[in-house]
Parts: structure tokens; C-alpha cells; sequence
């Protein structure tokens, strides 16, 4: 490469004299510069980024070396800021926009190499072009060092002016061309954009009048669902004051005859009569309590290891009374080998006698009911087949939902519409399954409980309490209840089993009775209004730390909770209103 003639015949170091490898590096310098400048100026990150300066900012330690730069720079027409060290010029670019930068390398305090490492640290200042000048010759390394820290240039001095502002001009003109092209492709961007925009809105609105066409179908789908919710509810509350006025009228009934006819000893039937109703009433809330608990979670298992076979003799006694009523055949096929569940046997026999009780009860006079058991591998079944209305196909889906009447008996009444649910939910509790098959009105129904089976060895079984009322000592009792009529009443059964009884009607009587004649038994309301059961409890531990008297919970919350806070409160058993003769005599002993 030849040297270029020097303008005006002054002497200057001609940079094409320099090495080869300088070429490159100030082409890639270039490169990045106007590569950072177009990405900064166009980038939209949130910030807004300085525009390109109309000033030049000459930086030299030397006034006369300032003085001669600003002179060669004034044809330009820019304005000159000048700086007299490297913290100088880093002060001048924190207060305005430069266009370009000469940078004398040589100086006090922190060198050319430094300052442009600040200035290029700055994205407000990153893309301005600095060209070095420097009066000593340096080597490549030095040289290649300037362009690294982004120098677009490198002169020596002294510089000819002509060659400067030539330099200065091709610099500036670069820049400001491709500040314009960032401008340009910004004004692209944000049109890009607004158009991205557009059909985003337009999107969003399709979706939203999409998303409010499907909410209208969806809450059209609700509405029919409570709809069917409040006429099932409507239905289920007639069908409840039918149910409960069913087993009140013969109770009624035979209180009326007593009580007309008061000389003439109770027959045994109305005794009978009156006994089955108030089964029936007490199956009937138990029912509804279960479902409540289940629905809120808070019922309890109390498994073992049971043989079906259990389940089955006790579930077939509970409901033979029904099945002898309508003078069914009940077929029992039993497996040859034991087939043994994890389970609450109470829940079970519950669930089973409940299938035997709707077999009996959706099934003509006279009809036939099978019943077998067994186990196939890991599963125990249980099978109640009728012969009895059937269940129409398009209610097989329904019918263990909660009140449902899938089917209705001879006088027109298809029960509560909780039973099959209560039972589902039940085995579900247990880790099992309940189905149904019907081929139609009139061809029955067979119901199929699975259970997971196990190979659990079997508890001995448990040993009955019997009571001692008869033959046993004479005991001193206190009944306290604010319902007179049940007070009375356990007063006068524990008077005609030789007890002798004491009654209060609140608590703090009953506080103070407790304590003055310290009976053998007190049998104590928990709901007693002012102070409750469990009040009278904790004050007769304060009270009378050596009480001998055995305290028997009575209260209509049956739940394994309510149970275990009266026993956690002091009292010895907890027994569930309505009880029986012979659960309120057991009571009275340990």
C-alpha cells in the first residue's frame, strides 16, 4: 500500500504506514460501533436512550494541543467543548450529547485508555466515536488496546487539519446515518406493533364474545341444575313429612286409645306398633344426619378385619321383619372359603340392610329376593338380586345420587332419596364400589357392593356386657334434663328397676344436688341451658375431687367427636338420645 501525499505539504504520520493487522482490528471497531449505536437506538426496553450529539469534546492535559484541535475542528461548525484531563471529559458527557470524541491518550491522573473505558461502560454514551491522538509512538499492542476499548481511530500528532475534519466528518455523518436508520427501523417497530396489537384486540375481543356465548351456555346449564336442585329439594321436603307422619300416626293412634280407654291394660300389638315407628323415625334422622356428615367430611370408620359372613347375619336380622312382611323367599347363596374385608361393621350392615330393605320394599308381594357373597381374587362381593319394578335405563345413572327417587312402591311412595347415596358414599369410605343393573321397569334389579378383600387374621369376637338391673342393689340416681318429659321418664324406668331417683331441671341445680347427696349414677343433659353437662363436669372435679358417682352423657350428638369430648370432660359413658330401656340400664354400670 503506498503512502498518501500529505495535504498543504505538512508533515504527518501517515496511518497506512502502520502494520497490516491494525486494518481489521479498526474495521471491526467500526463495525461494533455502529452495530451498538443501531441497537441501542432501536431496542425498546423501557428507557429512553440519548439521541446522537451535534458537539465535538476535545480532550487534551495540554491548552495549546486543546487550543490547536478546537481551530482544525471550527470549519466544522459544531460547537467545541473541551476538556482538560480524563475526569474533566467524563464530567462534560454526564451533562450533554457528543457526536464525536478526540481523546489525547497521555495524561495525568487516568490516561485516554481509561476515560474511553468509562465512556464506553455508559450506555448513554457507548456508541460515540472516539478517535485517539497521541504525540508518542506506540507500538501495535498500544494501538490495538485503543480499538478494543472501541476507538474508531487511531492519529498521531501532530494531526493535519484537513485529515482530522475529514475524519471527523465521516465519523459524525456515519453516525447521525445510522441513528437516522435506528429511527427508521424504530418507526418500523413500533408500526409492527400497533399493527400485532391490533390483531391481539381483535383476537381477545373473538375470545371474549366466545368466552361469553360459552358462559351463557354454561350458566343457561346451571340454571337447570338448580332448578332440578330446588324442585328435587321441594320434592325431597314433601316426601319428608310424608315419611315422618307415616310412623307419628299410628303412635298417635295408640297414645289416643290409651288414653280413652285408661282402665284397660295396653295390648302388646299397639306396645309392637309403637316400638317398630319409633325404629323407623330414629332410621329415618340417622339417615339424614349421616348424609350431612358425610357431605361435611366428618364421618368416622372404626374398621377391622370382618368376615362377611358377620355382616351378612346381622345386616339379614335387621331386615327380615321387612321381608317377612311382604312374604318374600329370601335366597341365600354363602361361599365355600371366608371372604374377609377391612370395615366398620356397623356401616356395612347399615349399607346391606339398606338394599335389602329397598328389595323387599320395591318388590310385589310374594316376591323373590337372592342374596350371595364370596370373593374372586382381591375383591369381596355382594350381590342382592330382586324381582321387583326394575329401574328404568335412563335412571340407572341416577339413582345414587341424593334425592333421587328411582323408584316408587305400591301407595305411591318412592322414600327419601337418601338411602342409595348414603350407602355409595359408605362403601367409597371404604375403598369400594357399589353398581346397579336393571333390564327395564318390571325385569328387578341387582345390586353389587365390591370391597377390597384381605387375608387379615380375624380378632376374637367381643365379649357382651349385659346390664345388672336385675338382681343388682338398689343405686341412688340424679337425672338432670330440661325437657320434662324425658325426665320423667328415665326417673320413672330407673324407679320401676328399684333405683331410687332424684330429678333437676337445670344445671346448677343439678350441680348442687351432685354434690350434697353424692349418688351412686348421675344422668346429665349436656345441652342444659345456662350451665351445660360439660360445665357441671368440670366444676364437680373442683368441687368434689373424691366423687365417687358414675356420670353418664345423655345427648342427641352421636358423632365419635362429640363422644370423645364428653369423655375428655369427665363422664364415664356417652350415650345418643333416643336411647333404649336396656341402653340407658347399661349405663348405669361400669
Amino acid at each position: 500500500m503506498r503512502a498518501r501525499p500529505v495535504p498543504q505539504g505538512r508533515p504527518i504520520r501517515n496511518t497506512a504506514t502502520t502494520p497490516n493487522n491494525w486494518f481489521p482490528a479498526i474495521m471491526t471497531t467500526i463495525a461494533n460501533v455502529v452495530s451498538d449505536l443501531a441497537h441501542d437506538l432501536a431496542e425498546d426496553d423501557g428507557q429512553e436512550l440519548a439521541a446522537p450529539g451535534k458537539k465535538l469534546l476535545v480532550v487534551d492535559d495540554i491548552e495549546a494541543n486543546r487550543i490547536a484541535l478546537e481551530a482544525a475542528l471550527a470549519p466544522l461548525e459544531r460547537e467545541i467543548v473541551t476538556a482538560n484531563s480524563g475526569f474533566d471529559a467524563l464530567a462534560k458527557m454526564l451533562e450533554d450529547n457528543f457526536a464525536l470524541v478526540l481523546l489525547d491518550v497521555q495524561m495525568p491522573g487516568m490516561d485516554g485508555y481509561e476515560t474511553a473505558r468509562w465512556i464506553r461502560s455508559r450506555p448513554r454514551s457507548r456508541h460515540v466515536p472516539i478517535i485517539f491522538a497521541t504525540a508518542f509512538n506506540h507500538d501495535d499492542e498500544a494501538v490495538l488496546r485503543a480499538y478494543q476499548l472501541g476507538a474508531v481511530d487511531f492519529l498521531f500528532k501532530p494531526v493535519h487539519p484537513d485529515v482530522l475534519r475529514a475524519k471527523a466528518q465521516v465519523f459524525m455523518a456515519l453516525q447521525e446515518r445510522t441513528a437516522a436508520l435506528a429511527e427508521a427501523q424504530r418507526r418500523d417497530h413500533e408500526r409492527v406493533l400497533a399493527d400485532q396489537r391490533q390483531r391481539f384486540e381483535a383476537e381477545a375481543l373473538r375470545r371474549q364474545v366466545e368466552l361469553e356465548r360459552t358462559a351463557r351456555g354454561e350458566l343457561g346449564k346451571l340454571h337447570e341444575q338448580l332448578a332440578l336442585a330446588d324442585r328435587r329439594k321441594t320434592e325431597f321436603l314433601a316426601i319428608l313429612g310424608h315419611e315422618l307422619r307415616n310412623p307419628l300416626a299410628p303412635i298417635r293412634t295408640s297414645i289416643d286409645l290409651v288414653r280413652e280407654f285408661p282402665d284397660r291394660p295396653i295390648p302388646s300389638r299397639h306396645l309392637d306398633i309403637i316400638d317398630r315407628q319409633l325404629d323407623q323415625l330414629t332410621r329415618l334422622v340417622d339417615d339424614l344426619l349421616d348424609v350431612s356428615r358425610i357431605t361435611a367430611g366428618k364421618i368416622e370408620l372404626r374398621t377391622e378385619s370382618l368376615d362377611l359372613a358377620s355382616v351378612i347375619e346381622f345386616a339379614v336380622s335387621a331386615s327380615k321383619p321387612s321381608i317377612d312382611a311382604r312374604r318374600h323367599t329370601l335366597t341365600i347363596t354363602r361361599p365355600e372359603a371366608r371372604a374377609v374385608v377391612v370395615g366398620d361393621s356397623a356401616r356395612l350392615v347399615q349399607v346391606v340392610s339398606n338394599l335389602l330393605n329397598n328389595a323387599a320394599r320395591y318388590t310385589e308381594t310374594g316376591g323373590r329376593i337372592e342374596l350371595e357373597w364370596g370373593a374372586e381374587a382381591s375383591t369381596a362381593y355382594i350381590r342382592i338380586t330382586d324381582n321387583g319394578v326394575g329401574i328404568a335405563s335412563s335412571m340407572i345413572d341416577k339413582v345414587f345420587e341424593m334425592f333421587v327417587q328411582e323408584r316408587v312402591d305400591s301407595d305411591g311412595s318412592g322414600g327419601l332419596g337418601l338411602g342409595l347415596a348414603l350407602s355409595k358414599r359408605i362403601i367409597e369410605l371404604h375403598g369400594g364400589s357399589v353398581s346397579v343393573k336393571s333390564e327395564g321397569k318390571g325385569r328387578g334389579s341387582t345390586f353389587e357392593i365390591q370391597l377390597p378383600a384381605t387375608e387379615a387374621t380375624m380378632p376374637a369376637g367381643p365379649t357382651r356386657a349385659h346390664h345388672r338391673s336385675q338382681g343388682a342393689r338398689a343405686m341412688r340416681a340424679i337425672v338432670i334434663d330440661d325437657n320434662a318429659d324425658i325426665r320423667d321418664l328415665i326417673a320413672q324406668l330407673l324407679s320401676l328397676h328399684g333405683h331410687e331417683v332424684l330429678t333437676a331441671s337445670d344445671g346448677q341445680t343439678g350441680l348442687d344436688m351432685i354434690c350434697k347427696h353424692q349418688p351412686d349414677v348421675a344422668l346429665v343433659d349436656l345441652g342444659l341451658p345456662g350451665l351445660d353437662g360439660f360445665e357441671i363436669a368440670h366444676r364437680l372435679r373442683e368441687l368434689c375431687p373424691g366423687l365417687q358417682t358414675r356420670l353418664v352423657a345423655m345427648t342427641g350428638y352421636g358423632q365419635e367427636q362429640d363422644r370423645r369430648r364428653a369423655i375428655d370432660a369427665g363422664f364415664h359413658v356417652h350415650v345418643v338420645k333416643p336411647a333404649s330401656s336396656e341402653q340407658i340400664l347399661s349405663s348405669l354400670y361400669g
